[in-house]
């Protein structure tokens, strides 16, 4: 096969990314199979395959993110309740009672802000392949309210934008006109919505 189709590579994508660890998948592996089914160098086509593989993550979304970090803040939970009971000791009277309620949660306040903070540093170096999450510029961390976010979550986010405020060109749906939010970040009125990570790429920093 000399050439594939840009719809060929669409249809593959998919299929490599239905059920893949994007933990563990990369522009660079997707690229590697796509290789290996249609027997052709795909190298000098990467950017289009990295923006085709962040369009499909946008539109099919992942929830498998939250519920991994719910399930690890229930564990951490689990895992600082029985050092909390331990410290407790029984009740003499009301009065030795109240003053050890109030001792039991300041201790209950230290212990949150130092499972906070250990929680923190573990997100933070958090995730790799598409899940990992980018530092985002001054602009961009002001649209999404957060500093770092995955790159196709940033897209997600911007559909999710469109939607809510109807910034679709009227005449062309396929395109989205931007309010002063957005256009602080895309730097242009008017857009192609399929093609807004070109816009976005200049926005994630990479340290």
């Amino acid at each position: 096969m000399s050439d594939v189709s840009k719809k060929e590579l669409e249809k593959e994508i998919a299929k490599i990314l239905k059920n893949a660890d994007l933990a563990k998948t990369s522009t660079n592996k997707v690229i590697q199979k796509l290789e290996e089914v249609f027997g052709v160098e795909l190298a000098e086509k990467k950017k289009m395959i990295d923006q085709m593989v962040t369009e499909y993550l946008q539109a099919n979304g992942s929830e498998d993110e939250n519920e991994d970090d719910e399930e690890e803040e229930e564990e951490e939970e689990e895992e600082v309740k029985p050092k909390k009971s331990t410290k407790r000791a029984a009740p003499v009277s009301k009065r030795s009672k109240k003053k050890r309620k109030n001792s039991s949660d300041e201790d209950d306040d230290e212990d949150e802000k130092k499972d906070n903070k250990k929680g923190g540093r573990r997100r933070k170096g958090k995730g790799s392949g598409y899940t990992r999450a980018y530092k985002l510029s001054p602009a961009l961390a002001a649209l999404m309210d957060a500093e770092e976010m995955p790159r196709h979550e940033v897209v997600k986010r911007v559909w999710a934008i469109i939607k809510e405020k109807k910034l679709y060109d009227p005449n062309n749906r396929q395109f989205a006109i931007c309010d002063d939010a957005l256009y602080k970040v895309i730097g242009t009125k008017r857009f192609r919505i399929f093609g807004m990570m070109k816009y976005l790429k200049t926005h994630f920093i990479d340290e």
